[in-house]
């Protein structure tokens, strides 16, 4: 064999070699993704609420969330749900894309709303509808990303819970390999902390590749990971006794048991949390 074919050959095994590679990697993220149900939004038209450049599908309210999207060259939207004596507004975010909204309320009727911006802090009307929600199960709107803990099935945050969780058989076990990857690799990000500015939302891939956070991205992470095995799981915000604070409910065994990650972290002592919302 001269040279030349040595060399051809040599190159032929190498390239085998790295197909195999990544079909065996293919097959392992698909065994991963297999492990657990990924619960992800879909805007299927059933039904829908159309305003000038706005669109609401409600089509899976059942399934405890609603979905809408604008034009982002139009003036900036808000949307309000208002459920009884509960209430909760939102910022559209502007790219365009649909932003996912949880009924977090529970069963009951809702009040939607949308308002356009005039000027500044000057907002008029610019949708209102009743939307009936009987939900399939009252954890999911803790199942479904949304604009707070936001994930698709491409999110590494998801690839990396099924990592975490790989031969876990019980919820308990999945939820306590997450905790001690939380506890052992995560830092707060006191820089962070001075300079967030008011309307931030986490992005989850960002703190896991960053391994730091404030509270708000740190219980956002641990949510998105719980979420993608299918434990419910709230991103509370409230007070942590006088200290404006983020943490998790998490539901296992039937009920829901409270995780602040980023007071074990930090080894700070909570004497009394104060719920103001959840997501």
């Amino acid at each position: 064999m001269n040279a030349t074919n040595a060399t051809y050959c040599k190159r032929q095994r190498q390239l085998a070699f790295l197909l195999a590679v990544v079909m065996l990697s293919s097959f392992m993220a698909c065994a991963l993704y297999a492990a657990a149900e990924l619960f992800l939004p879909s805007a299927s038209g059933d039904v829908v609420f159309v305003k000038d450049e706005l669109v609401v599908d409600a089509s899976h309210a059942d399934q405890g969330y609603l979905m809408a999207k604008h034009d982002p060259d139009d003036k900036p939207l808000k949307l309000r749900l208002t459920c009884g004596k509960n209430s909760m507004t939102y910022d559209f975010e502007p790219n365009g894309a649909y932003d996912i909204f949880p009924l977090q309320f529970g069963n009951g009727s809702y009040k939607l709303e949308v308002f356009r911006q005039v000027s500044g802090k000057r907002y008029t009307p610019l949708l209102e509808q009743t939307i009936e929600v009987a939900l399939v199960d009252e954890t999911l709107p803790y199942l479904y990303p949304n604009q707070y803990v936001n994930f698709t099935w491409e999110s590494e945050a998801v690839l990396k819970s099924y990592e975490l969780c790989y031969g876990a058989d019980t919820e308990m076990e999945k939820y306590q390999s997450i905790y001690r990857y939380m506890a052992n690799h995560m830092i707060y990000d006191f820089d962070k902390a001075r300079s967030v500015k008011q309307g931030y939302l986490p992005v989850v891939d960002d703190v896991l590749f960053e391994q730091k956070g404030i509270c708000f991205d740190l219980s956002a992470l641990m949510a998105a990971m719980l979420r993608a095995q299918g434990i419910p799981t709230q991103l509370v915000i409230g007070y942590a006794d006088k200290i404006y604070h983020a943490w998790n409910m998490v539901y296992l065994d039937g009920q829901w048991i409270l995780c602040d990650i980023t007071s074990d972290i930090m080894c700070m002592d909570v004497g009394r949390y104060t719920t103001e919302r959840f997501y």
